[in-house]
């Protein structure tokens, strides 16, 4: 679970910085850094045991959460009550991908 959270760390800073960058006129620096930020965030993903298909589908909901999260510390926008519930179910989710007994 630890790599699914590095893994969203890196995507959604990465992600972030390019928002900056073009949405923001930031500069192009900003922009250079996100891409290689979002490169590390692929290679994440490759320690994840399991197939292709369950690693990705896992990861989409620890990244619902973590992006909650990102709103709520970088954004300043708490997350409500449907938005807690959806983060819930999402990592509920996660687990049934990904420990559930095959």
């Amino acid at each position: 679970m630890t790599l699914f959270f590095l893994a969203a760390l890196f995507e959604i800073s990465g992600g972030y910085l390019i928002w900056k960058w073009l949405r923001e006129k930031r500069g192009p620096f900003l922009g250079v850094i996100g891409g290689l930020v979002l490169f590390t965030y692929g290679i994440t993903l490759t320690f994840q045991p399991g197939h292709f298909g369950r690693v990705y589908a896992g990861y989409g909901g620890v990244f619902i959460l973590s992006s909650l999260i990102w709103g709520w510390l970088v954004d300043k926008r708490k997350p409500d009550r449907p938005d807690i519930i959806g983060g819930v179910i999402a990592i509920l989710g996660v687990f049934v991908i990904m420990y559930w007994p095959r």
